[in-house]
């Protein structure tokens, strides 16, 4: 049996991850992006000198996060597409994140997914890569005397999607929960920065019938949300000219929690928010156009919508308008009401990973 067991949902837009407990889970997120960085430090202390995390990876220092926009944005990366999964970035991002929930040495058992309409594709090179060396892994934050270093026992792969509907049949400890949620044909719809899923279970089964119709590249929030706000933003005056979608999105997130739609740059302030209802506007009616009517016929003789990812907040009231009680309240269910839609991915895979491990007893 592995130390620790976690889930990585390390998306095109945000990486999220879970760690289990003897009682619930660690949580954790951050934007998926990182910039190089020099860790150079004049020794003036806090009161006087910029403060930051960095992480030393395969030869190379980088600055991720939310730190990458506030520390510097020379050769600031972020990799979108289908090519990046498991990639050396992505790999990154999941070795960054067992790391932050407190893993420093020992054996993982780590869950990961990927799109259900490249999933078939993806998994074998995922496994592949994940694996390779044997799964070990090092890495090297600020502050660490020593370099972390663990090995992944093992590596499952999930369509993403599949977590979050395993949310509502499976409780914190992985232990299986009666609920007729999944029981007929139910749609999870998740709204990713790059990719937008539409998995159609029936019985809570994926039906493979439904696989064209699985993934939408550049269906999700960055094309359709995002950067046509900095497109406006940078129209308004050069000083915006170095604002990019990690700004706009560090605003969303921001405007989400607090209702405060801000964009601070070089002394100005301009209210996002009235972009903000114009595009999720415009994105809830492609999404209602395209795939609720379009694919799934308004929804019709599906009993229940499931909306996870980031665009469920921007969306949901609208879909609400239009497609009413099909659009499941995950807060009026046990074992998903203290769930935010952006982890339900994460949550769920690590759900599955602990029924795994009490079916094989281990």
């Amino acid at each position: 049996m592995a130390d620790y067991v976690i889930s990585v949902d390390a998306g095109n837009g945000g990486t999220n991850a879970v760690l289990a407990k003897k009682s619930g889970y660690n949580r954790l997120y951050f934007p998926s992006v990182r910039a190089a960085a020099s860790g150079d430090s004049l020794g003036l202390g806090a009161q006087l000198e910029l403060q930051y995390d960095y992480v030393d990876w395969n030869g190379h220092r980088y600055v991720y996060g939310d730190d990458v926009i506030r520390v510097t944005r020379r050769h600031l990366e972020r990799h979108m597409g289908l090519n990046r999964y498991a990639n050396e970035m992505q790999q990154f991002l999941i070795a960054v994140a067992v790391a932050k929930l407190g893993v420093s040495k020992g054996t993982v058992d780590l869950t990961l997914f990927a799109p259900p309409g490249a999933y078939n594709q993806l998994k074998p090179e995922i496994l592949k890569r994940l694996l390779a060396d044997k799964g070990q892994v090092e890495i090297r934050f600020k502050g660490d005397k020593q370099t972390r270093s663990w090995r992944y026992e093992s590596v499952t792969v999930w369509p993403e999607g599949v977590g979050a509907a395993a949310c509502f049949i499976l409780n914190d400890k992985g232990e299986l929960q009666k609920s007729s949620v999944l029981a007929g044909e139910t749609v999870v719809l998740d709204m990713g920065a790059y990719t937008l899923d539409a998995l159609k279970l029936v019985d809570g089964n994926f039906n493979p019938e439904a696989l064209q119709h699985a993934t939408w590249e550049n269906g999700g929030l960055n094309a359709h949300i995002r950067e046509p706000i900095l497109s406006v933003i940078r129209k308004k005056t050069e000083d915006f000219a170095n604002v990019t979608v990690d700004d706009i999105d560090l605003v969303l997130r921001a405007g989400l929690e607090s209702g405060d739609y801000t964009l601070r740059a070089a002394g100005l302030a301009v209210d996002l928010q009235p972009l903000v209802d114009k595009y999720r506007e415009r994105y809830a009616e492609w999404i209602a156009n395209n795939i609720g009517d379009g694919v799934f016929g308004s929804f019709r003789g599906i009993k229940a919508v499931i909306l996870v990812g980031g665009g469920t907040a921007l969306v949901r009231d609208h879909m609400l308008k239009w497609y009413g009680s099909k659009i499941l309240d995950p807060q009026q269910h046990a074992t998903t009401a203290k769930i935010h839609p952006v982890d339900m991915n994460a949550v769920g895979g690590l759900r599955l990973a602990l029924l795994r491990q009490k079916q094989q007893g281990t």
